[in-house]
């Protein structure tokens, strides 16, 4: 009963669908990702294709939540969690493209989401399945999710103490085997599911899931017109989501497992580590029978193993540690990596290591590769365990290595990316990516690096650090394609002075279609008969909202949300938007505040300082039966709005709706040139890599 990718339900946000206009061009489609890192060798790259031999960080989406898991990957899409204040949870689905408009494609955060998450997701036929909890709580939910739009699949509830899914699930045909702290292993069948007390085929269940949701939308939609002011949007929390089949569970309250596990043929292959604390759980390796959970083997261990097995030809490698993610106790720490052999669990070799190994180590033509909290990457003979080479860093390492394309990729605690030979160790480069302009923010790296489409994948967290700390999921690539920014007539980039300057005319103030001069509600926008505001703006201009929207992320800010009507304010980075005009006097040009190029009609006197924010434009999909979504304020042609008239727009001031009926705007002519006259906007971030939206995002 497996769904084909074309047979997927159709999203209101699919990214790779998006219009040519907008020049969105989704990488090369990848397999599945169906467990941990990938694969059962846990190299983090699927495609085996290496990254850059000139890195540059090519993108970085920001915002204020840690991001502890590694990210997965599938058909142009990153998948990654994080944890918001007070471990709240956050769950991103975002472009991979460096191009996109729109980095997030969908999210989901509570009420849907009620732990913290730091759960790498695992990617099959369609569906993103994760896990939530961590140490600190108790219960957890395992749950499917639709990959292209993240509407709810199915959940399955967990409760007791010390359970938690903290290790990425791993699917095999239809079933989903993953570890759950103290309820042991579990399998459960993905395709069949029991919905009101009924088992029936999870295609079967879907539809009963949109119909839910298309009435709660038609409710709201209801309530809005009725009362706007008191109109909820629709929660997925209020759907009523069906349970998938469980086949099997055992070891519950003997085993701990936190660990991703690997589904080798017919066998299942976990770790459970003892837990000190807490006194419970049993430090060994298992291999179970895949159809019923029957044990096969057990192969107890000294040091705990908190990253899970590695599975390559005939040989389970594990790597220990004495410690956890606590950097407090990094000099204490030591290590072991173990191999067993996979049809009976006897010790092949094993290997001390003076320093935790935290994460997966990654196996790829025959050399087990790993890294320790001393800042060692090692590689050794993955049959024998014999040595090969070390490449010391000056940074500890909690995350494990990628490995693509003969190069190994490991990303240290204090931000920095390494690139190593896989055949000798020697260095081939190192990037500090949260120093890179698009960044600009400090940032440790826990979750290890994943290799796609020839790029690198990486995100950062700041649990120990003081304060509100802005972390980012980033992109690294070919230097030559950070550099190499599509030309775009009346678009300048300058990213040294980081400003963007768009070419624009002061606009007619009387379209000779209309009877009269409305006052002014926005500041920028295209020309009649494409800008439906044409007759409302101080300047017009010729190229593409999405193209400007698309400058300001090459300078590295990210769009937050804009208003509409009495709605929730604007958010984003904020911006300061000026025009360049030539002076009366002698013709020279100056910059001016956009908000001194407008007056109240009745007063005469210019507007005040404004605080203008780059919120980006909601998409629209013009038909309905076409699964086709375009950035709006293309169709629309508003780049800047004065009063949340409209959220198809690039720029929003904090003006409101309330302030549009008390101002009534015009153009000021003691300071303007005339009408025709070509000027520049001129847009500046106010903070050099502004982080996005302020505040905290909602469901999308």
């Amino acid at each position: 009963m497996t769904r084909n990718r074309q047979d997927r339900p159709s999203g209101h946000l699919g990214f790779a669908a998006v219009c040519l206009s907008l020049l969105i061009v989704a990488p090369n489609v990848s397999a599945d990702w169906p467990t941990g890192r990938g694969n059962l060798q846990r190299t983090g790259s699927p495609d085996d294709r290496a990254g850059p031999k000139v890195p540059a960080v090519l993108w970085a989406f920001k915002a204020p939540d840690h991001f502890i898991a590694s990210p997965a990957y599938d058909a142009g899409r990153l998948y990654v969690s994080g944890l918001g204040a007070f471990n709240t949870a956050i769950f991103y689905c975002l472009s991979a493209d460096a191009e996109a408009v729109r980095r997030v494609l969908w999210s989901k955060s509570a009420p849907y989401l009620k732990l913290p998450i730091v759960c790498s997701p695992a990617v099959a036929d369609g569906f993103v399945i994760f896990g939530d909890g961590m140490h600190q709580t108790d219960g957890a939910i395992l749950r499917c999710v639709q990959a292209d739009n993240g509407r709810p699949v199915w959940q399955l509830t967990l409760p007791g103490r010390l359970v938690h899914i903290e290790g990425s699930p791993s699917v095999d045909r239809t079933r989903v085997y993953m570890g759950a702290g103290d309820a042991g292993i579990l399998c459960v069948d993905m395709k069949r599911v029991l919905l009101n007390g009924k088992e029936e085929d999870l295609d079967k269940a879907i539809p009963s899931i949109e119909r839910q949701w298309a009435a709660l939308n038609a409710k709201y939609q209801e309530d809005k017109e009725k009362d706007p002011q008191f109109a909820i949007p629709p929660s997925e929390d209020a759907l009523t989501i069906p349970a998938p089949k469980l086949v099997w569970q055992k070891g519950e309250g003997q085993w701990h497992v936190d660990a991703p596990l690997a589904v080798a043929g017919n066998r299942v292959i976990a770790a459970s580590a003892f837990v000190e604390d807490d006194r419970v759980g049993k430090r060994c390796v298992l291999c179970l029978n895949a159809d019923d959970g029957s044990v096969l083997w057990e192969q107890p261990l000294k040091i705990n193993p908190w990253d899970g097995p590695t599975v390559s030809g005939d040989l389970v490698i594990v790597g220990c540690s004495s410690i956890r993610f606590d950097r407090n106790l990094i000099e204490r720490a030591q290590g072991e990596v173990i191999a067993l052999g996979l049809a009976d669990g006897q010790v092949r070799w094993r290997k001390a290591v003076a320093g935790g190994v935290l994460s997966p180590v990654a196996v790829k033509d025959g050399v087990a590769v790993f890294t320790a909290t001393n800042g060692i990457i090692y590689a050794c003979d993955a049959t024998t365990g014999k040595p090969k080479w070390e490449s010391p860093s000056k940074n500890r390492f909690f995350a494990g290595p990628a490995v693509a394309g003969r190069v190994v990729y490991a990303a240290d605690l204090a931000g920095v990316l390494h690139a190593v030979s896989l055949a000798d160790g020697k260095r081939l480069w190192t990037l500090d990516v949260t120093a890179a302009p698009t960044v600009q923010f400090p940032g440790m790296v826990f979750g290890s690096p994943i290799v796609q489409d020839g790029r690198v994948y990486l995100a950062t967290c700041n649990l120990e650090a003081a304060g509100e700390q802005t972390c980012a999921v980033i992109c690294v690539g070919e230097k030559s394609a950070a550099g190499a920014e599509r030309p775009v007539p009346g678009v300048v980039v300058d990213q040294e002075k980081r400003t963007v300057t768009l070419e624009c005319k002061i606009a007619p103030r009387k379209l000779p279609t209309l009877q009269e001069i409305y006052p002014l509600e926005v500041g920028a926008t295209l020309p009649a008969p494409q800008g439906l505001k044409a007759h409302e703006t101080v300047v017009t201009f010729e190229a593409k909202p999405s193209d400007v929207h698309k400058a300001l992320v090459r300078l590295g800010l990210t769009p937050g949300r804009p208003a509409r009507g009495d709605g929730p304010p604007p958010t984003g980075p904020e911006v300061k938007i000026s025009l360049v005009i030539p002076s009366l006097a002698d013709g020279k040009p100056r910059a001016i505040p956009l908000e001194r190029t407008i007056v109240d009609r009745r007063t005469g006197k210019c507007l005040p300082t404004l605080t203008w924010y780059f919120t980006g434009s909601v998409m629209r999909q013009p038909n309905p039966n076409v699964d086709l979504s375009i950035y709006a304020a293309d169709l629309s042609g508003t780049l800047i709005t004065l009063f949340p008239v409209t959220d198809e727009t690039v720029f929003q001031s904090n003006l409101t709706i309330k302030d549009s009926a008390l101002l009534k705007l015009e153009t000021n002519r003691n300071l303007l040139p005339e009408e025709g006259t070509p000027v520049q906007l001129l847009i500046e971030p106010k903070q050099p890599g502004s982080a996005g939206a302020r505040t905290r995002k909602t469901e999308r």
